[in-house]
This record gives structure tokens, C-alpha cells and sequence, in this order.
């Protein structure tokens, strides 16, 4: 979901490599192949080969209610294999940068700064979080940039934005929490903030989110506000943890105000990032990189 728009932005400027597990995909004017983050001696082989200036490690296991099923596994990939990836890359003296998680933290309070000490309340944000210490480990060149998003994943796969906008689009009312916080940005804003750290050289722990935070009943709202104009109801209803599923932190929207005082760079809007996606979504669809 975020490799791809990284890519598509990257590649006017820099030589750009990106790499698949299962599902093989293509960009044009970007260098695509296979790779498992959890074969050590496979990353290391195409590292070598491709001498990397920059890695930016987007690769993971997102899924949190199956890294609940599957705490190994999630940690295998999240943790594991950012250990692998970040060592190799560092061996190589490449920038890393590792994208984090929201989730690192226990939800409590909200408004978390980088000076907050996460608490994660599931596996997913707990091999997230080992991740970031594996990555302090083993480079000197890193940047940690914790975040939430939403964007659009490349078929097979299908995420929860497409899934939010088609159930809208059946007109069957929905739920929504109310009390439920997040900060996210589309994956093109995203990548855009991302490049221009990595531009600027920066290394450290940064927080990326939007602007303002927005409970899962406003940010769906916002959703079909901009991709109505006949969209279902939406019912908001206060928050609960949903048996048999992993455990969800209620609050975790970011403060980003270092990245602002130490860059200068603006925090992107909410509604901005909704209307890029609806062309984007548009314009791949065109290409036939999306479904409909």
C-alpha cells in the first residue's frame, strides 16, 4: 500500500528498486523482484548486488488479527526481519528508514509525542516496537518514522479503504466508533513526507500524522463525503473491543510538532489526502493497476 506509491514518486528522480514477496507487480521505470525480509541470505545477496544508497523497510505483516493468531509469525516478519534488513543495510552504510507504528502504544491518552513511552496492547504493535529496537541496533543511519495510513493496496489485494468505500456504496448502514482517535495520512502524502526526509538526510524518531485527529465515524463521514454525492448511513456508536479479535488501543493519534520545528515540513490535511486518493484511484484504475 505504501511501497508502491513511494516508487511511483521516487522514480522521476532516483534509480529505484522495489521488492515483492508472493504477489508479483510491476511500475514502470522502477527495477521489481521477489524477496522473503525473513531469508537472511537472500537480502543479503540482492543488497550486495544492488549497493543501495537509501532502504526504506515498508515491508510487514499488517494484519493485526492475524499476528494475534500468529505472534511468531508476526514477529518473524515485524521484528526479525527488520533485524536482518536493517544489519545488511547498515553493512552497506545505506540510510534506513523504518516505518513504525501507531500501535506502539496503549491508546490510554492519545496525542502521543516521541517522548511518550509506548505500551502496545496486541502482538502487531509489539513486533512493530521490537522492530524499532532491532533497527536501533544495528544502524546509525536510521530514521524511524512512526505513522497510520490509508491508500490503495495493488489487486489481489484489496485493504480497508476500498472495502469502506464499497460498503458505502451498497447503501447498507454502517458503524462507526466515535470515541476511537487516529491521525492518518494517505499513502501519497506519506511518501511524500518520507522523500523529503530522506532528501534532508534526517535520522531519528519522528511521529507522522495529519494535522488534526479524527475518530473512525468522523474519518468515514469524510470518506463518503467525498466519494458520495448517495452513500449508506453511517451510525456512530461509542467504542468497544470486539470479541475474537485483537485487542484495539481506543486513542492513538500522534503529535507531530518536532518533525515541523526540525524540518519545517507542513503536516498534509485529512480532506486533501481523500480527494488525491479519489484521483489517484481514478487514474490507476485508467492504467489498470487498481480495481474499480
Amino acid at each position: 500500500m505504501l511501497g508502491h506509491c513511494l516508487m511511483r514518486l521516487a522514480r522521476s528522480q532516483h534509480e529505484v528498486w522495489g521488492n515483492y514477496h508472493t504477489h508479483p507487480v510491476d511500475i514502470p521505470g522502477c527495477s521489481m523482484f521477489a524477496m522473503d525480509v525473513t531469508d537472511e541470505a537472500e537480502v543479503k545477496t540482492r543488497f550486495k548486488a544492488i549497493k543501495p544508497d537509501v532502504v526504506i523497510h515498508t515491508a510487514g505483516l499488517t494484519d493485526v488479527d492475524e499476528c494475534e493468531r500468529s505472534p511468531d509469525k508476526a514477529k518473524s516478519i515485524n521484528s526479525e526481519g527488520t533485524r536482518r534488513t536493517a544489519s545488511i543495510a547498515a553493512a552497506l552504510d545505506a540510510h534506513f528508514v523504518y516505518i513504525s507504528s501507531d500501535y506502539v502504544f496503549d491508546g490510554a491518552k492519545g496525542n502521543y509525542s516521541e517522548q511518550d513511552s509506548p505500551g502496545p496492547v496486541n502482538h502487531y504493535g509489539r513486533s512493530k516496537l521490537l522492530g524499532e529496537e532491532y533497527a536501533r541496533q544495528a544502524c546509525s543511519r536510521l530514521l524511524i518514522v512512526r505513522t497510520t495510513m490509508f491508500g490503495l493496496k495493488i489487486p489481489p489485494q484489496a485493504g480497508l479503504m476500498e472495502s469502506l468505500v464499497k460498503a458505502l456504496s451498497r447503501h447498507n448502514p454502517l458503524m462507526r466508533f466515535t470515541d476511537q482517535y487516529f491521525t492518518p495520512l494517505y499513502t501519497r502524502q506519506l511518501s511524500d513526507l518520507i522523500l523529503q526526509l530522506v532528501e534532508l538526510g534526517v535520522t531519528g524518531l519522528f511521529h507522522v500524522g495529519a494535522m488534526e485527529k479524527v475518530s473512525r465515524f468522523e474519518f468515514a463521514q469524510q470518506v463518503a463525503d467525498v466519494f458520495g454525492p448517495v452513500c449508506a448511513e453511517i451510525r456512530p456508536v461509542p467504542f468497544r473491543q470486539i470479541d475474537g479479535l485483537a485487542m484495539r488501543p481506543k486513542d492513538t493519534s500522534l503529535a507531530s510538532r518536532m518533525i515541523v520545528e526540525r524540518t519545517g515540513i507542513q503536516l498534509p490535511d485529512l480532506r486533501v489526502g481523500l480527494l488525491q486518493l479519489k484521483q489517484d484511484w481514478e487514474m490507476m484504475m485508467k492504467e489498470g493497476m487498481v480495481n474499480p
